[in-house]
């Protein structure tokens, strides 16, 4: 492939007696892969969490023709001084799309706190269709684009609204997928979002108490077998660089 550099996938999974500490992913170049290894395994050794005492860097090699390229969602910002300020903020997000069962979605997201991946959620049967509803369905293979600044911060350490644009993208960009609800689990992270390809990425600043470990996301999916087949086939397998915009105000 004259004139394309060569990429890898490169991931970080942490864990401390099998309990999830810490996860990140990047897209990168050969001559990327030693600075952002050593980036990866520090984060993995300082998180908030704790020590881990399992580490796991995962390195493949990415063709550039695998790779879809997307714009990232259009970001806004809802300032909440309290969790319970925050969902209700949420709530009302949920009512302008016209989605069901709003209340039983916002519980059912409390499930998803202790789970490694993602709840995928059937919008109106409220049926869970993780394949493995202890692993959940992870969104993967994923950076911003190589060459785009990151707004926020230089490209080292954990940007937690980089990456959490990053992946909501990815997510919101299958025509299966409704909405999208997060909250990090890192303690001292207290901001979440609501995304879809209709309102964008929606930040929360406040949605759960400073301390809390707890955190978890729900994909909300809306269609039959064969697509669902597609949609995390999709959020698994698709590589995907998210072209960020040159200046975001958060």
């Amino acid at each position: 492939m004259i004139g394309n550099p060569q990429l890898y996938s490169l991931k970080m999974r942490a864990s401390q007696q099998n309990a999830h500490i810490s996860g990140a992913e990047r897209i990168i170049t050969e001559e990327e892969l030693p600075d952002c290894c050593n980036q990866l395994l520090q984060r993995a050794l300082r998180h908030s969490k704790g020590k881990p005492d399992f580490i796991n860097l995962k390195i493949e090699a990415v063709c550039p023709e695998e790779i879809l390229t997307l714009p990232a969602l259009p970001v806004r910002t809802i300032t909440t001084a309290t969790p319970e300020e925050g969902m209700a903020a949420v709530r009302e997000i949920m009512q302008r799309m016209n989605l069901a069962h709003i209340d039983k979605i916002l519980q059912i997201w409390q499930q998803s706190y202790a789970m490694r991946g993602a709840m995928l959620l059937h919008a109106n049967t409220l049926q869970r269709l993780e394949p493995n509803p202890e692993r959940g369905v992870r969104a993967t293979y994923m950076d911003a684009c190589p060459a785009e600044p990151r707004p926020g911060q230089p490209n080292s350490g954990k940007n937690h609204f980089n990456e959490a644009l990053v992946l909501a993208t990815k997510v919101a960009h299958h025509p299966n997928i409704l909405a999208e609800l997060c909250i990090s689990d890192d303690p001292d992270y207290v901001t979440g979002y609501i995304a879809s390809r209709e309102i964008g990425y929606v930040r929360l600043t406040t949605l759960k108490p400073l301390g809390s470990p707890d955190g978890g996301r729900i994909f909300l999916f809306r269609g039959n077998q064969e697509e669902l087949a597609d949609c995390i086939n999709y959020l698994q397998q698709q590589k995907v660089l998210v072209k960020m915009p040159e200046e975001i105000k958060i």
